[in-house]
C-alpha cells in the first residue's frame, strides 16, 4: 500500500498544514487606514504557497483542496477575534471560492503546470511566469479582498486595503512561489558546483554573512536616529547590495534546494527589514515607498533566478557537449573518449582489451547506403553488449573489454561468426577479426600501447584470415612503443630536416701506402648529424632508418648536399687545401628522377671541381636498383665524381650484377676490420674484398680502423685507405675548413 502521503487526500492534508503554518508567520506592522489603526502583515506567505501548488500540481483537486484547507483556518481565526459575525464569514468563504479560482486562472495564463515531460524551469518562460505571478495575480487578489465595502459602505480605508493586501500578496508570492517552483522543477539535479578549497566553503560565506550583518545594524542604526529626532525615516536599505552578492555566491555555488532556500530567506529577511515603511502604506509617499521596496524584492528575485539559470544552463550545455564528444555522431555509440573516461572511473589494470575488426563492412555504403552501414553497427554493438564494454573507432571496428564472467573471446567470435544481421528482411553475416592484448597499468600510455598491439594484431589476422583471436603479450607490447619511438624520431628528423636543423661532420680517410698519412690535401667523409628544437644533437643510429621507412632519403640527401656546398662556399680560402670529400647516397635517392634532376643543378654551380667528389651508395641499394643506380652513377662519373660501393660485403649479392655498375671505390664494412688482426674468417673476407676491388680496378677503403696494429695489417694486405678513430674522430665540418683556411693551424692528418 502507499504511503499516504502519495495519495491525493494525502497530499492535500500535508500541503495544507504546511499552508496553514506559513499563515501563522507573519511581518507585523500597524496601519493607519483612513484614521483607522489595524494590525497587519506585510507578507502572507500562505498565498505564495497555493499559487505555487496551482503551478505545479497536476492533480485538479490538489490546489482547491488546499485552498479549502487556508478558507477554513481563516474562518477558524475571524470567528475567535474577528468582528462582523457571520456575514463576515460567508464574504470570506466566498472571497476565498474566488481567490480559488483566480489563482487557477493565472496559472494558466502562465502556462504551467507544463505537460509532458518538460517540466524544468527555462528562462524564456521566466518573463511571462514573473509578469503573472508578481503583478496579475496580486492585484486580482487584492480586488477581491476590496468587496468587503459591501459588508460596511461607508467605509473609506478600502482603498488602503487594496494597497495592503496587494503588497502582502505580492511579497508572498516573490518569497515562496517562484523559488518553490525552481527548487521542485530542479530537485532531481546534481549539484552544480563545488568549492576548490575549504577555506571558500567557510571563509566566504562568514565574510559576506558578516558584511550583510553590519549593513542591517547600520540600517536599524539610521533607522532609529530618524525616528528619535521625529522624522519619517527614508528606507535607503543600503545593505541590499551586499544581500545580492551574498544571495548570488550562495545562488550559484549550492544546489537547488540550499539555493532557492537562501533565496527566499534573503527576501524574507529584506520584506522584514521594510517593515519600517509599511505604516505609511496609506500615503502617497508611502505607498511609493512601498512600491519601490516590491519592485527592487522583485528584481533580485528575478536577477537571482537568471544567475541560476544561466549557471545551470552553462552547465547543462557543457554536459551535453561532453556527452556528444564521448559518442560517435553516427552511430552514437560509445567511442575512444568514452573508453579513456570509463577507464579512469573504473581502473582497468590487469585486464583484456580486444580490438574486433569485421571484414567488408566498407562496401555496405556502395551496396546499401550509409543507412544500412548505420544500423549494422549498432545491431552488432548491441549483440556484443551482452558480453562486454563496446566502445566504437570507425566503421567496422570497436573495442571491447569483457565483462567478468562473460564469454571468452574465443566464445564470443563464435557468436559473431552465428549472428545474422537482418537488413530490411535481409540476412547478412560477416567475418569478424580479433586482436587482443593486455592492458597493463592505468592512464593513457597503458592504454596507447594496448590499442596499438590489439589493432595491429586485427589487421594481421584479417590479412592472415585467422578466424581465432590473436594474442599479445608483453614482449609485443615493447615492440609496439619501439616502433612508435622510431615514428616519433622520424616525424622528429623530418621536421629538422625543413626547418634546416642540420649540421655535418668530417672523418678523415688517410692512404695506406705512402705513411698512413697525407701531407697535402684533406680526404675524409662528410656524415650528417641533425638536432632538435633544443639543440640536442640526434644521432644517425636514430634518424636514419625511419626517415627511410617513411620515405624521405631523398630529402636527407639534398639536404646534406646543399649544406656541404653552403660550407664550402663559406670559407673559400680552404678550398685548395682539400682533396677527396665523400657524401653517402641513400638507395631512394639513387631511383628517384626529382633527385637526379635537383643534384644535376647542385653540381652545376659546385665550387671545387667535381673529380674532388665521392658518392657513396651501400650495395644492397645499388643491386635493388640497378637500372636506375646505372644511369645516374654513370652521368655522375662522365662529370668527373668518383663512385664508392659501401658496406662492400654486407650485401651478399651477386658479382654478375655488381660488375654493372661503375665503381671507383669499395669500402670494406667495419664489421670485418674490428677482428681482421687474428686472420680467420674476417682475414679472408678482406683479402677477398681486395681481390674483388682489384678486379674491377677499384681501390679500397677500410672502415673502423680503431689501433695501429689493424692499420699495418691491413697495409700488408694491400687496402688504399682507411677510416676510423685512429685516424681522427668525426669533427665539425665548419671548423675543420677554419683550420685548413689558416696554414700554421692545419693539423696533421696522420
Amino acid at each position: 500500500m502507499r504511503h499516504w502521503t502519495a495519495t491525493r487526500l494525502g497530499r492535500i492534508v500535508l500541503l495544507g498544514l504546511t499552508g496553514l503554518v506559513l499563515q501563522q508567520v507573519a511581518i507585523a506592522y500597524r496601519i493607519d487606514f483612513a484614521g483607522k489603526v489595524q494590525d497587519a502583515s506585510l507578507v502572507h506567505l500562505h498565498a505564495g504557497l497555493l499559487l505555487a501548488i496551482a503551478l505545479l500540481a497536476r492533480d485538479r483537486w490538489t490546489m482547491p483542496g488546499v485552498g479549502l484547507m487556508l478558507a477554513l483556518g481563516w474562518c477558524v481565526r475571524q470567528a475567535r477575534g474577528g468582528e462582523g459575525g457571520w456575514p463576515v464569514l460567508a464574504w470570506g468563504l466566498a472571497a476565498w471560492c474566488v481567490i480559488v479560482l483566480w489563482t487557477r486562472l493565472c496559472a494558466h495564463w502562465t502556462g504551467w503546470p507544463v505537460p509532458g515531460h518538460g517540466r524544468r524551469f527555462v528562462r524564456t518562460r521566466l518573463p511571462r511566469l514573473a509578469a503573472v505571478t508578481l503583478l496579475l495575480y496580486p492585484l486580482g487578489t487584492a480586488l477581491v479582498a476590496a468587496t468587503s465595502i459591501v459588508l460596511d459602505p461607508p467605509r473609506r480605508e478600502w482603498l488602503g486595503e487594496i494597497f495592503q493586501t496587494f503588497f502582502a500578496k505580492q511579497f508572498g508570492v516573490a518569497v515562496v512561489t517562484l523559488p518553490l517552483m525552481l527548487a521542485w522543477t530542479e530537485r532531481d539535479h546534481r549539484r552544480w558546483g563545488r568549492m576548490p578549497s575549504r577555506a571558500l566553503r567557510v571563509g566566504w560565506p562568514l565574510l559576506l554573512g558578516g558584511a550583510l550583518g553590519l549593513g542591517v545594524l547600520a540600517s536599524h542604526c539610521l533607522y532609529r536616529g530618524f525616528s528619535d529626532a521625529g522624522v519619517m525615516p527614508p528606507v535607503l536599505m543600503d545593505f541590499r547590495f551586499v544581500m545580492f552578492v551574498v544571495l548570488a555566491f550562495l545562488v550559484i555555488r549550492l544546489p537547488p534546494l540550499g539555493a532557492m532556500l537562501a533565496l527566499s530567506s534573503g527576501l524574507f529577511l529584506l520584506v522584514a527589514a521594510a517593515a519600517g515603511a509599511a505604516p505609511y502604506g496609506n500615503t502617497v509617499l508611502g505607498f511609493f515607498n512601498l512600491l519601490h521596496i516590491a519592485v527592487e524584492v522583485s528584481i533580485l528575485l528575478i536577477s537571482m533566478l537568471y544567475v541560476w539559470l544561466g549557471r545551470r544552463d552553462r552547465r547543462i550545455l557543457a554536459h551535453d557537449l561532453s556527452e556528444q564528444a564521448l559518442r560517435n555522431s553516427i552511430t552514437l555509440l560509445p567511442n575512444l573518449r568514452a573508453l579513456t573516461r570509463d577507464l579512469q572511473r573504473r581502473p582497468g589494470g590487469g585486464c583484456e582489451l580486444a580490438y574486433l575488426l569485421l571484414d567488408q563492412v566498407d562496401f555496405m555504403v556502395t551496396g546499401f547506403g550509409l543507412d544500412t552501414q548505420t544500423a549494422v553497427m549498432q545491431q552488432t554493438a548491441a549483440q556484443l553488449r551482452r558480453h562486454a564494454r563496446v566502445y566504437y573507432v570507425g566503421t567496422g571496428q570497436f573495442v571491447l573489454i569483457r565483462e567478468p564472467q562473460a564469454l571468452s573471446w574465443e566464445q564470443l567470435m563464435h557468436t559473431l561468426e552465428a549472428a545474422e544481421l537482418d537488413l530490411g528482411g535481409q540476412r547478412l553475416r560477416l567475418s569478424p577479426y580479433m586482436g587482443v592484448a593486455p592492458l597493463y597499468g592505468e592512464g593513457a600510455s597503458g592504454l596507447d600501447a594496448a590499442l596499438r598491439a590489439s589493432s595491429h594484431l586485427a589487421f594481421d589476422a584479417r590479412r592472415r584470415s585467422d578466424v581465432l583471436p590473436r594474442y599479445a603479450a608483453a614482449a609485443d607490447l615493447q615492440q609496439q612503443d619501439l616502433q612508435l619511438r622510431q615514428l616519433q624520431d622520424a616525424g622528429q628528423a623530418l621536421d629538422s630536416l625543413r626547418r634546416h636543423r642540420i649540421a655535418l661532420h668530417f672523418q678523415p680517410i688517410v692512404p695506406l701506402r705512402d705513411g698512413g698519412h697525407a701531407a697535402d690535401k684533406l680526404c675524409g667523409e662528410v656524415l650528417c648529424r641533425l638536432f632538435d628544437q633544443d639543440g640536442t644533437l640526434i644521432s644517425p643510429a636514430r634518424f636514419m632508418a625511419p626517415i627511410e621507412a617513411a620515405g624521405r632519403g631523398v630529402e636527407l640527401d639534398l639536404a646534406v648536399i646543399r649544406t656541404l656546398r653552403g660550407e664550402l662556399e663559406r670559407h673559400r680560402a680552404a678550398l685548395p687545401h682539400c682533396g677527396r670529400i665523400s657524401i653517402n647516397l641513400t638507395g631512394q635517392s639513387v631511383a628517384s628522377p626529382s633527385f637526379r634532376s635537383e643534384l644535376r643543378s647542385l653540381l652545376a654551380r659546385w665550387p671545387l671541381p667535381l673529380s674532388t667528389l665521392c658518392f657513396e651508395i651501400t650495395e644492397t641499394a645499388a643491386i635493388a636498383s640497378t637500372a636506375a643506380a646505372i644511369e645516374l652513377l654513370e652521368e655522375l662519373r662522365a662529370g668527373g665524381c668518383r663512385i664508392a660501393i659501401d658496406d662492400f660485403g654486407t650485401g651478399m649479392q651477386s658479382f654478375t650484377r655488381l660488375k654493372e655498375l661503375p665503381l671507383d671505390e669499395i669500402k670494406i664494412d667495419g664489421s670485418f676490420i674490428r677482428n681482421v688482426v687474428q686472420r680467420g674468417r674476417d682475414h679472408a673476407l678482406v683479402q677477398a674484398s681486395v681481390a674483388v676491388a682489384q678486379a674491377f680496378g677499384a681501390e679500397t677503403v677500410a672502415e673502423f680502423v680503431e689501433d695501429a696494429e689493424t692499420a699495418q695489417c691491413l697495409r700488408a694486405m694491400g687496402v688504399d685507405w682507411a677510416q676510423g678513430h685512429f685516424y681522427g674522430r668525426p669533427r665539425p665540418l665548419a671548423d675543420v675548413l677554419l683550420d685548413l683556411a689558416v696554414p700554421e693551424l692545419t693539423p696533421s692528418l696522420a
